[in-house]
């Protein structure tokens, strides 16, 4: 068989779009396939060019790795690359036998296939960037990385800008390629490898990398580019996430909080001197998440009830549910859960418990939170249908009360989630009106049925013309679209009567009733009439 006949059957075996060989040197001698299309050129412009001709600067240095470290009969792991002209591709290959040279095959990846754009990645490196690697690890919790738990290794290499200057601008992008290769190869998968900063590296990987072999082998690639062979310098840091009955997911969650930490708070961090503060974060977030863990499958979760009122009958409207935990405020407690990932379970836990009340009183009304980050999870939204779905005569009974302190990121999809709940019976109520620059957004993009004045604005009713004014222009804003309004932290009875000649129709706080172990509101009457539908909402939760 000639050797053009087994490149071409080896390219039918392939599936893939373009077939190129290089030698020992990473040279091109051979290039088939849809090149035009792909890279813009001809199978004649590419021979006898390095294969860096075809591939995109911070993939350079991925490329030239894995063709070194190709073993005899081996195939080499299919890597998502970017090409020189800027397509996205799969990039495979094979060595056969003992020869020098490597067969390559690119495939296009089209973004319809990925569902989302690929991760934004460092140019230089080929790493993600700080921001898109927290986002893999926001959504990958349970991270696999082999046998055990992830670690999380941090590298810094020493005087940085010295060794650009020692190096100048071509080896010094040598260099940065050599490191953003080496963490891909060894991180657990090609997207748990970032570029912190300039000078600092991360990746998760298992128990078979060594932070301090990887530190070895960058300062070896550093002195091999550097005209007086002089070695880098660099400090580096390995965390364990190993802990007495820590989940794989938790130790993901953990994990993700530590570089989040890291990168909102550590931005010149030295590796070296704060090695013992980064380990007592990963302690102190390990210790909360085990506690909150063991909170929710321990059934220590507790709901307690405040009513919401009728302002011009006094009359109960329905109940908000508020989780209570066994240590800490529920404020810090919530607002770690949405940071950690575990929000999630706090609101289904919180919903299962109250379709229970609601369940054994059909006299009740009762409305949960629903953190923006759960609104935002497909997974969640899933398990909260499933779950209301065992007694869908509960539903009508059932308020969701959406919660913006993480904010929603995509709200026409939060407008289709909110609407199928709306069309399944339940009522939206738009919580923190008001605390946020996003609100108007919200109210304007959101089917909801009632809105929740943010309580600071109560709390300073009377304080000046400026406060008050702003008040009354959100309640006539919610009348003029057709959403009803609740007015939260009323304390006292002059408060209660300004707001009812406002505008306002419903109202929670101490004036009316403080959180309970149990519903225990003692109505006065029915609740008000309900308002004028507005233009394609149904009616009115009551």
């Amino acid at each position: 068989m000639t050797s053009d006949v087994a490149r071409f059957l080896g390219f039918a075996f392939a599936n893939a779009d373009v077939l190129i060989e290089v030698d020992a040197r990473g040279v091109i001698g051979f290039a088939a396939g849809a090149l035009q299309n792909l890279l813009g050129t001809t199978d004649a412009e590419l021979v006898g060019q390095p294969i860096d001709r075809v591939v995109a600067v911070g993939d350079r240095g991925l490329v030239r790795r894995l063709l070194r470290t190709a073993g005899s009969n081996s195939r080499l792991e299919a890597r998502a690359v970017a090409l020189a002209g800027g397509v996205q591709a799969t990039l495979s290959g094979y060595r056969l036998g003992r020869s020098p040279n490597v067969q390559l095959t690119l495939t296009r990846v089209e973004a319809a296939a990925t569902g989302a754009a690929p991760p934004a990645r460092d140019a230089e490196t080929g790493l993600l960037d700080a921001d898109s690697f927290q986002a893999q690890l926001g959504e990958r919790f349970g991270v696999d990385v082999g046998a055990g738990p992830p670690k999380l290794t941090l590298l810094k290499i020493a005087d940085f800008g010295e060794v650009k200057s020692r190096l100048g601008p071509e080896l010094t992008l040598r260099l940065l390629g050599e490191v953003g290769a080496l963490l891909r190869v060894h991180a657990a998968d090609d997207t748990l490898a970032t570029r912190l900063g300039e000078d600092r590296f991360g990746l998760v990987h298992g128990n078979d990398v060594a932070g301090s072999a990887l530190a070895a082998e960058i300062a070896v690639a550093g002195a091999g580019l550097s005209p007086d062979r002089q070695p880098l310098q660099l400090d580096n840091l390995t965390l364990d996430m190993a802990a007495p009955g820590l989940s794989r997911e938790d130790a993901g969650r953990v994990l993700m909080f530590t570089v989040k930490s890291f990168a909102e708070e550590q931005h010149s961090f030295d590796i070296a001197t704060m090695s013992d503060a980064v380990k007592i974060l990963v302690d102190q977030t390990v210790t909360r998440v085990t506690s909150l863990r063991s909170t929710l499958t321990d059934d220590r979760l507790k709901l307690q009830f405040q009513p919401i009122v009728s302002l011009a009958t006094r009359g109960l409207h329905h109940y908000e549910a508020l989780a209570r935990f066994p240590n800490g405020a529920p404020g810090p407690t919530i607002a770690f859960a949405e940071q950690i990932g575990m929000v999630h379970d706090v609101d289904l836990l919180v919903c299962e418990k109250a379709l229970e009340v609601l369940g054994a009183d059909n006299s009740l009304q009762i409305a949960v939170n629903m953190s923006a980050a759960s609104l935002g999870s497909d997974i969640f939204v899933v398990a909260f249908q499933r779950l209301v779905g065992r007694n869908p005569a509960l539903r009508s009974r059932l308020l969701v009360e959406v919660t913006e302190s993480t904010g929603l990121t995509d709200l026409p999809r939060a407008a289709r989630i909110l609407e199928d709940l709306r069309r399944a019976g339940h009522r939206i109520c738009l919580d923190d009106f008001g605390a946020g620059a996003a609100s108007f957004p919200y109210i304007q993009a959101l089917p909801v049925d009632f809105v929740k004045i943010d309580g600071s604005y109560v709390k300073r009713l009377g304080g000046s013309p400026r406060d008050d004014a702003i008040l009354r222009a959100m309640v006539g804003l919610c009348r003029e679209i057709r959403v009803q309004v609740i007015a939260e932290m009323v304390e006292t009875p002059d408060q209660a009567a300004q707001l009812t000649a406002w505008g306002f129709e419903l109202a929670q706080g101490y004036h009316f009733g403080r959180p309970a172990d149990r519903p225990a509101y003692q109505s006065a009457g029915l609740f008000a009439p309900p308002a004028a539908k507005r233009s394609g909402l149904q009616e009115s939760w009551s």
